[in-house]
Formats: C-alpha cells, structure tokens, sequence
C-alpha cells in the first residue's frame, strides 16, 4: 500500500540516522518505529475495508487520501474515470473539486488586502460601480455568505444559456437581475454561489487579470499545484474523469451537458495531490500570513460552521477546516485538522458521496465506532416500492422506512422523491412527497414540491392547494425562498387554475 511504503521509507531514513545512537535509545526508537509501522498498517485496512464496501455497493468512484504532517498515510483510487472506454480512475486523476474552488477565491481575496488593494470593509459598488443592490453590501458580507445575494443559478433563464456564460461579466446580469434574500447584511448566514461569483468580479476589476490567471499566478504557482487548472467542459484534458448519474434503476447518464463553466464558486479541476499541496501551503506564509488565515478560520456568527470562504468545525478536539463540494456527476470534501496537523481528502465522480467517506475515515482515525456502508436510502426505497406502496398511510410508511434508516433532512427525502417522478414513478413520488410534509410539517419547501408533483400529474386543485401552502409556511417562518414560492404559486394560476 502507498501510505504504508511512504511511511515505511520515512522510517527507514530516521532509523539510519541513529546509528551513533546509544544501544537502550536505538532500542526504544526501533520499539516506537515498529509501533507507528503496526498502526499504518491497521489504519489502512480499516480504511480499505470501508472503502472496498463503497466499491461493492457501487457508491463511490474516484480518489481519497489521508496525511499527517504532509505525509501520506493512506492515497487509493477507485472505480472508472471513463466508463465508456473503460478508463480507470488513479491517484492523480483530476476531478472537478465544485465548491471547494471557493476557498481559492477567499484566499485571493486575503491576498489583496495583505497588498493593500481593498478592504473587507470596503462597499461591493467601490469596485463594481454598476453593482444595483445595495451600498451596504460589503466585501466581508460576500466571503461569509451573509449578504442576501442568493444564487445565479435560480434564474429562470440560467439553465437554458448555461453553456455559453463562459466568464464571470456573462453572469453578472443574472445577479443583478434577482431579487435579495434578505435585505439587512450581515443578519442571517445564507449560502451564496452569486456572491462568491462577485468576488470573482472584484479580483478581475482590481487586477486587471482574469480570474483564472490570477489564481494560477497566484495560488497555484507558488504551492507547485502543477495539475490544478480551469478548463470548460468541452476541452480536452489529460487524465480528466467524466462525472456520472446513477438513477434508481441502475443507469448511468454522464454530466457533460449539464456542467457549469468554472468560475470564483467553484469548478475548478484539481487532484488529492495537489489539494494535499494547497493543505501545506495554508500552513506556511506561502499564501497568506496568519492574520489573514485567522479570518478565514473564524466562524462568522453562533451555530454558523462557516468563516471566509472555509467551513469551519469543531471536531474530536480540532478546529476543522476546509469546503464540500457537489454538482451533477460530482462531489468532493476536504478537511484539515489544524491541531493534529491531519488532512483528508475525497474527490469522487459521482455525487453526494465524499462527505460520507471523509467521515468514515474521520471515525477511524479518531477510533469512533463505526458500521460499514450500506445501500443509499433511495436504493433502499426503490427496492421496496412495493411493500411500502401496500402499508396504507404515512405512518407505516415511516415506521417501516425508519427501522432501517434514520431521515434527519427534509431536503434529502425530497431529493428522492424527484428521483420517482424522473423514473415516471409519479404517483409513488407523490407519497413520498406526502411522507416529507408529514415529517417536517415546517419546512415550506415540501409543499411547494409535492405542489409541483401533483401538477405533473395534473391534479391541479391539489397542486394550488400545496402551494398555497408553501407560501403560508414560507411566511410564518420567515422563509429565505418565500419570493420563489410566491412566484411558483402566481404563476401556476395564471397558467391553469382559473
């Protein structure tokens, strides 16, 4: 194993170093070199036993890696890179990393406040001055997700033009175009891809470079990320994967058509290596100086797990630092253990899986228990479609459903049932949907969801009635998206309910 060789020559280097070495000294260091050795070798098979699960279940694709102190422990690939010609994933195989690109926008944005050409202070019009919402939107509100500008990608005519916005001026209209989340920064925290695509704006305007110069110059240069770059999905990329779908019955349909272009939110395609390269470079000055990496590692408000551009965590005695990421076809996680110095690495293509493995070798390390991977959820709920169908009422429905596995987010068990209505399994995604507002009767976008579905099925007394829903929840909650609801449900009227 990789991890074992490297830890094994690193050994054997330090062993030679003591020859001179008093006997009773060489004995103990040989004692604790055996030991380190032994504990590599079950770290890895731990992890190898997780992870063989993952490629049994089919799960994960792609690659994972562990260090310590910049030193691999464990590095392994799995699964195809290219299934259509058969192409296997290896270690330095470039993935497209999504939002983990954020941070190299933060980092940027530090960068020119150490050289003294902007403040985080500073208002978004100082630099963009045909920015039209709002002067009191800052530089800070932008990098900690706290400014109400929300995401580019909701636009209703995004996704019909997203192959030609190909620079970040293409998207600006579109942010303009939207409406706030909400109107005081600095109040709530609310994840935004149009704000970070501003910051980008603002990297371009200041350095008359464009972003993706910038950060090479920049970032990738003096960390020596030699395989990281931005590249369209269209381009021809040495040892590039190819991002897959798999649908409840099994098919697989690659993401080619429906990847973004890489911008300042992420994209950006990258190897373990090189984010391994970019972890060391956080530590030193390289990049940026301490006062600047604090700020970036500082959580912005209570129970928010986010600083500048970094998730930031509070796990087994560590403050964990680094970024998710996730897109049609892909994920990625990156977590850096600033204390004990570990870093943890999973770019996969395929989607809403790297998280878990991280997590998982996360428990290992810190010697958590834990039990092997099993089948996704929406695995679990298509093989037994039938049997659930049959139990009669929702709450069957969740007893049978929750003695195997534990539904914690409204956004999950509606992310399935979509799959359903995908699969033209409408009238059985329509229970699901009915299954999440019975769980989480709060959370407003269940109805607006189940709305949509019963209009697919044209049930349309029923679709106005859940939508109407969504906006009366949306309201009483103070609901970030009740502009999208109430748009939904204004428009549904207009088109059918008369």
């Amino acid at each position: 194993m990789k991890g074992i060789q490297i830890l094994s020559k690193s050994l054997y280097h330090f062993e030679s170093r003591i020859k001179k070495t008093p006997s009773v000294l060489k004995i103990c260091i040989c004692i604790v070199c055996v030991s380190l050795n032994i504990h590599a070798q079950e770290l890895n098979k731990k992890i190898d036993g997780v992870m063989q699960k993952y490629v049994e279940l089919d799960l994960f694709s792609g690659t994972v890696l562990l260090a310590k102190e910049g030193k691999v422990l464990y590095a392994k690939a799995f699964g195809d890179a290219n299934k259509s010609y058969q192409i296997k994933n290896n270690i330095d195989t470039k993935f497209n990393i999504c939002s983990m690109g954020k941070m190299f926008t933060g980092v940027s944005i530090l960068q020119l406040e150490e050289r003294g050409k902007l403040k985080l202070n500073d208002p978004v019009s100082k630099h963009l001055i045909d920015f039209p919402l709002g002067d009191k939107i800052t530089i800070h509100h932008l990098l900690s997700h706290t400014s109400g500008v929300g995401n580019y990608m909701r636009h209703p005519v995004y996704r019909s033009k997203r192959s030609e916005m190909r620079t970040i001026n293409d998207l600006l209209p579109f942010i303009y175009e939207q409406k706030l989340d909400f109107k005081v920064p600095g109040e709530r925290f609310s994840y935004s891809n149009s704000g970070m695509i501003l910051l980008g704006a603002i990297i371009e305007k200041i350095t008359g470079q464009s972003y993706s110069d910038y950060i090479t110059k920049n970032i990738f240069s003096p960390a020596k990320m030699n395989d990281t770059q931005m590249k369209f999905w269209d381009d021809v990329v040495k040892n590039r994967s190819i991002g897959y779908m798999k649908s409840l019955s099994g098919k697989y349909q690659n993401n080619v058509y429906k990847s973004s272009a890489p911008q300042s939110d992420g994209g950006i395609l990258s190897t373990v290596g090189d984010m391994l390269k970019f972890d060391q470079a956080l530590y030193s000055s390289i990049l940026i100086n301490e006062a600047s990496k604090q700020k970036l590692f500082t959580a912005v408000m209570p129970k928010v797990t986010y600083g500048l551009a970094f998730q930031v965590e509070d796990r087994h005695k560590n403050k964990v630092v680094g970024h998710s990421g996730g897109a049609p076809g892909f994920s990625s996680y990156f977590s850096r253990y600033l204390k004990d110095k570990y870093t943890i690495i999973a770019l996969s293509n395929y989607d809403m899986i790297s998280k878990n493995v991280v997590h998982y070798i996360e428990d290992i390390l810190y010697k958590v228990e834990y039990k092997l991977p099993r089948p996704r959820l929406n695995q679990f709920i298509y093989n037994n479609m039938n049997k659930i169908s049959a139990l009669g009422s929702l709450e069957k429905m969740a007893d049978f459903i929750g003695t195997y596995y534990t539904i914690r987010s409204p956004q999950h068990l509606n992310m399935i049932a979509y799959e359903f209505i995908h699969e033209d399994e409408k009238d059985f995604a329509i229970e699901l949907f009915k299954l999440n507002v019975h769980l989480f009767p709060n959370v407003a976008n269940g109805y607006d969801s189940l709305g949509e579905a019963y209009e697919k099925n044209k049930q349309y007394d029923l679709a106005l009635k859940n939508y109407e829903k969504a906006v009366e929840v949306a309201k009483k909650n103070a609901d970030l998206s009740l502009n999208s609801f109430t748009q939904t449900l204004q428009r549904f009227k207009k088109e059918y309910h008369k």
